[in-house]
């Protein structure tokens, strides 16, 4: 009798393991989420805004929870690096920055009217695993010498490794033209 009750223990004990194993690979396969649904985002429009037409939201991608050091700086010099892309009208280079969703609504046709376009005073406003929110000053220099400044705001996340831009949002034109 004794041999029949180890038996039965054992057999327990395996398929409490095995039910468990199984309830919670389950529940670890229902909290992934590759790719949210993208949002939309409707800015008012501003009469003296030379809004770039690329913008209103871009796919979020689930990350890992610890945040890198290093993406601060590597999300700064990919906006930086957009910027340069703009100003020398390199409408192939600059798309690279964006992710699928964004690089259908980037239009080069806007930026064509401009001599230069940069970017400063790039700052954080919000940061977690592998999603950076930056807020930077847009400076537009137009073919007679004008100037416009404008505030705007940038989505970074992380894809397959590489930053790309999946939101950006005029704010406000801090230096009218």
């Amino acid at each position: 009798m004794e041999r029949g009750w180890s038996l039965a223990l054992v057999g327990g004990v395996v398929g409490g393991l095995v039910a468990l194993g199984a309830a919670g690979l389950l529940l670890w396969q229902g909290r992934q989420t590759p790719v949210e649904q993208r949002a939309n985002v409707n800015t008012p429009a501003s009469p003296q805004s030379t809004r770039q037409p690329v913008g209103g939201g871009g796919a979020r991608v689930a990350t890992p929870t610890a945040v890198n050091p290093n993406q601060e700086q590597e999300a700064i010099a990919l906006i930086k690096s957009l910027y340069q892309s703009l100003s020398e009208k390199d409408w192939n280079q600059a798309r690279l920055a964006y992710t699928p969703a964004m690089q259908n609504q980037f239009d080069p046709a806007f930026f064509a009217q401009f001599v230069r376009v940069t970017v400063q005073d790039l700052r954080v406003i919000k940061s977690s695993s592998g999603q950076w929110q930056f807020v930077g000053r847009n400076t537009y220099f137009y073919p007679n010498g004008d100037t416009q400044e404008e505030e705007r705001n940038y989505t970074i996340i992380w894809q397959n490794g590489q930053p790309l831009i999946s939101d950006s949002q005029f704010l406000r034109v801090t230096k009218p033209r």
